[in-house]
């Protein structure tokens, strides 16, 4: 019986421990799992493959991640090739564990008389015993290990699932009564655990869940140039804000008191020509700028697990006698300046008419306490900030709030005067200083040409987290990083340090004459935006750096290992080459489609153990920069 195993190509680490786990006791192929990560809505469409936008996890409630549509599609390919070979097929994940109670003669009998068999599964409801060894499934959990007949396959596919795709974890178990399934009662093939190997599947952060929608982000201003913050700020983020209102005969009265019952009339009808499971972003035009791209704000929004979000905020306006929950921040009311959800769950809540001249936020807050809708409050002002006193900006050009360490993604300056000054001094700090620079008591009748930020030698507006504990940031130019290449091969003397448990071909910063300006950049630049991230760390300096060079004929990869570093960057120089990857098996991450100039900076010393995976073709060129763990820590 042909036996394919599923691997990600980028997960090489994880088909090296089946080996090592199953050594002998099995021959297969290796299939190349589809990687889901690499997929977007685009690329389903134009291979005839959607996703059901309604399914939520049932148990976690969470939107469905890039993995688990890649895993569906790895599945669902080797159905095809069983149908096309024939022939059962044996497939098993690359975290299996292969027990000495397997049989191949004994699975091959059992194919005769079934056509789906798990082998290793785990039972979510009850299943109806067999015999001793054998039992019916009814709600099979895992895909980690399972034979499949061509009539089977045939079964699945018939569906066309490949059109509505949730997990196959839970496709299988809906199709269990048109099949003819048993299971072993005691698994024969194990997983190796996660705690070994972190899924690619399980949603472990806000970037993995697939965003098979549209985001519209939308607001509602008569006058347009009112809302230039708004628009500047989102374009500066690449993306554009929609103004549905824009030249609309203003009738909800004049927005000195309660008023704004238009803009809900106006967002209704729009509403209407949007598909109901995209989402809508909706700002305020007037006082509302945007910190941070519009990906980001959504994936913020699918951590909340509802499917509409409202900005809160600490005053209850307009009607004081409302009684809204306790929550654990100051900020507990319902803001309607800011909020974000799916099209079909804001189409109800909209549903009840209200008069142009009404108040919004009290028809929204009505709204929200009657508990009829899927609605939640960003108490903690993790995407959207109300108008606050204590909010600042960050090194790295980041809105911060102090009291609940928040970076919102979007400001929304409500309120009086004090409010608006509030505004025009964040507004003026992302925007238009370089950071460091005094503000100065402004007031902007007209939009001011924007300036660029500049940090060391390059420009550079913000850091990115690619997740919790990794972050990237802006370091060098693409000719920068010619420039230390050419440096590196004119000086010569690639070698590695006689002590070194992990050597490499490398070339020290110091001998290049390059320290000191590398040095002091980190200093000014690097140092505020890490002790920032990981507060209330400090850095006590740099302890070593060097240039680093694979090629065929020398060095090839690096093992897996950790450094003798407190925080550690890392640049790709080149990208002309093929294979060594930079990976992160515990955060499943890799440096892969990072462009060049990029610094990847993570905690070195324990928890982000790194590796270089085989250079296939070409020559590879990398810097890597070790900051001290103590005073005086140095090479």
């Amino acid at each position: 019986m042909k036996t394919f195993v599923i691997s990600l190509t980028k997960r090489q680490e994880r088909l090296i421990q089946f080996d090592n786990k199953n050594y002998k006791k099995i021959e297969y192929n290796n299939f190349a799992a589809i990687d889901g990560s690499e997929l977007d809505r685009g690329m389903l469409a134009q291979n005839g493959w959607n996703t059901n936008k309604d399914w939520i996890d049932p148990i976690h409630k969470t939107h469905i991640t890039s993995g688990e549509v890649g895993c569906f599609l790895s599945h669902y390919m080797l159905w095809k090739k069983c149908i096309d070979l024939n022939e059962p097929l044996l497939i098993l994940e690359d975290d299996a564990v292969i027990s000495d109670k397997f049989s191949q003669e004994k699975l091959e009998q059992l194919l005769e008389s079934y056509n789906l068999v798990y082998l290793g599964w785990l039972e979510m409801d009850e299943s109806q015993p067999i015999n001793e060894e054998l039992v019916i499934p009814k709600y099979p959990y895992w895909t980690l290990a399972y034979a499949i007949t061509p009539e089977a396959a045939k079964i699945l596919i018939k569906e066309n699932p490949q059109k509505n795709i949730i997990p196959v974890d839970e496709y299988l178990p809906l199709m269990m009564k048109s099949l003819n399934p048993c299971g072993f009662k005691e698994n024969v093939v194990t997983p190796i655990g996660r705690d070994v190997f972190p899924s690619d599947v399980d949603p472990v952060d806000r970037y993995a869940y697939f965003l098979d929608f549209r985001t519209h982000a939308i607001t509602v201003g008569d006058d347009d140039l009112k809302c230039w913050r708004l628009h500047d700020s989102s374009k500066e983020h690449k993306f554009g804000v929609k103004n549905i209102g824009k030249g609309v005969k203003w009738n909800g009265s004049d927005m000195s008191g309660p008023g704004g019952g238009q803009k809900v009339n106006i967002l209704r009808s729009y509403l209407e020509k949007l598909p109901d499971s995209d989402v809508v972003l909706f700002a305020d035009g007037y006082d509302t700028f945007a910190a941070s791209d519009l990906e980001e704000i959504t994936r913020r929004y699918l951590e909340f697990k509802c499917k509409v979000l409202f900005a809160a905020e600490q005053y209850l306006w307009p009607d004081k006698t409302l009684e809204f929950p306790e929550c654990d921040t100051p900020y507990r009311y319902l803001n309607s300046g800011l909020f974000i959800g799916r099209v079909d769950e804001l189409k109800k809540i909209l549903a009840e008419p209200i008069n142009d001249a009404d108040d919004d936020q009290l028809y929204y807050q009505k709204r929200f306490l009657s508990g009829q809708f899927d609605i939640k409050l960003d108490h903690e002002c993790y995407v959207f900030q109300c108008n606050d006193i204590s909010v600042g900006v960050t090194p790295a050009l980041q809105l911060t709030n102090p009291i609940t360490s928040c970076c919102p993604c979007l400001y929304h300056g409500n309120g009086d005067e004090n409010a608006k000054r509030k505004l025009d001094e964040l507004y003026q700090r992302l925007y238009f200083t370089d950071w460091g620079a005094p503000i100065e008591e402004v007031s902007f009748a007209e939009p001011p040409e924007p300036k660029e930020h500049k940090i060391g030698y390059i420009q550079v507006k913000r850091y990115e987290m690619i997740n919790d504990d990794m972050l990237l940031i802006d370091y060098m130019s693409p000719s920068m990083c010619e420039d230390m290449i050419r440096i590196a091969d004119e000086h010569g003397g690639w070698g590695s340090l006689s002590y070194d448990k992990f050597p490499a071909q490398e070339i020290r910063l110091k001998e290049l004459k390059l320290w000191d300006e590398m040095v002091n950049h980190w200093k000014e630049v690097v140092n505020p935006i890490i002790e920032h991230h990981w507060r209330p760390m400090e850095m006590y300096g740099m302890r070593d750096a060097f240039v680093m060079r694979y090629s065929l004929d020398t060095q090839k990869e690096l093992g897996l290992h950790t450094d003798a570093s407190l925080v550690t960057g890392s640049v790709k120089l080149n990208d002309d080459y093929e294979g060594a990857e930079l990976i992160f098996p515990r955060q499943n991450i890799s440096n892969k489609n990072l462009p060049i100039g990029k610094c990847i900076l993570f905690p070195g010393a324990v928890t982000h153990g790194h590796a270089c995976t085989e250079l296939k073709s070409g020559v590879k060129y990398s810097l890597t920069m070790w900051s001290s763990r103590y005073e005086g820590d140095l090479v």
